[in-house]
């Protein structure tokens, strides 16, 4: 049988338009320095079209900032583990219990609400035990999103960036997306990191769609690098991408780089991962096949697409 990819994105046939926005960040309301209407000025005024203030163990109610806006407000909490990790709770109508669930009992009551949980800023490094490999497997068939680049780490113990963390998951063959936030708690953490989320033209934009479409990761993070068209072909034999990098590397099953192509555009047929992976490869393995685009653009800047998953 032919081998074809499985994609979170619309055809690229499809007529849609990227929302930029931040859903992970903080205010005076928690331990940003400051005020709720002075963040919103601030990432409207840098063209954004969405954002979320994920205050710690804090419900800020998105009712009281829209009227002020023409951004979407995402609602958002970011929730305290008994072990001390702070988690996404994206699409929240409340606060949860501070400090007392475990991360992945916040998961499960996150998706018991309707939210979608995302394992915030993972190779943060405040204790050797923060997102150890351990921690991460007991999330195992729930979850759905990760950071895998979180703007305040840069001035952090730790390191920004997280996508060996996500390798290591997908090769697992776990279905999670890839986010890229900034965590700001002050102004110079502001517009590192973001994600884009494909929407179709003419289509009105809403809080729970938004969450909807990153759930489905129907995005892609950036840290500078703008994606123009994503997706696979009609056939679903060739995974493509066009963007303003100046490199593609195209990612497979624990990192490694299965081809670079120069410029910003690029593909890769689904055939060449299942050359990769090699004859000899179980059906476990080529069941965890996956390959995801690194777009690398001038100094740190760059895009990552979500991963497309070969399905024969």
């Amino acid at each position: 049988m032919t081998a074809r990819f499985e994609s979170p994105y619309f055809s690229p046939a499809t007529c849609c338009r990227w929302l930029r926005g931040n859903h992970h960040g903080h205010s005076t309301v928690s331990d940003g320095n400051a005020e709720p209407m002075e963040e919103v000025a601030a990432y409207e005024t840098a063209g954004y079209d969405y954002l979320a203030l994920s205050e710690h163990d804090t419900f800020l109610d998105p009712d009281q900032l829209q009227p002020l806006t023409a951004m979407c407000i995402l609602p958002a909490v970011e929730v305290t583990s008994c072990y001390g990790q702070t988690l996404m709770f994206l699409g929240a109508d409340r606060a949860l219990p501070r400090k007392k669930l475990q991360p992945h009992e916040i998961m499960e009551q996150v998706h018991a609400y309707g939210g979608l949980f995302v394992f915030n800023h993972s190779n943060w490094k405040p204790t050797p035990d923060y997102a150890t490999d351990e921690l991460l497997d007991t999330m195992a068939g729930g979850l759905k999103g990760m950071e895998i680049y979180c703007g305040v780490i840069e001035r952090l113990p730790g390191e920004a960036k997280a996508t060996n963390r996500w390798d290591r998951l997908l090769s697992m063959g776990w279905r999670v997306f890839g986010h890229g936030t900034d965590d700001q708690h002050v102004a110079s953490d502001r517009f590192i990191a973001w994600n884009c989320v494909q929407w179709q033209q003419g289509e009105e934009v809403n809080p729970s769609e938004l969450v909807e479409a990153l759930a489905s990761g129907r995005f892609y993070a950036s840290t500078g690098v703008e994606i123009e068209r994503v997706g696979v072909d009609a056939g679903g034999e060739r995974a493509v991408v066009e963007s303003d990098a100046d490199e593609i590397h195209w990612i497979g099953r624990h990192g490694v780089i299965l081809k670079k192509e120069p410029g910003g555009s690029g593909s890769l047929a689904a055939a060449e991962v299942v050359a990769a992976l090699g004859t000899a490869a179980e059906p476990e393995v080529r069941g965890t096949a996956y390959v995801r685009a690194e777009c690398l653009g001038r100094g740190s800047a760059a895009a990552w697409t979500q991963p497309f998953w070969l399905a024969e």
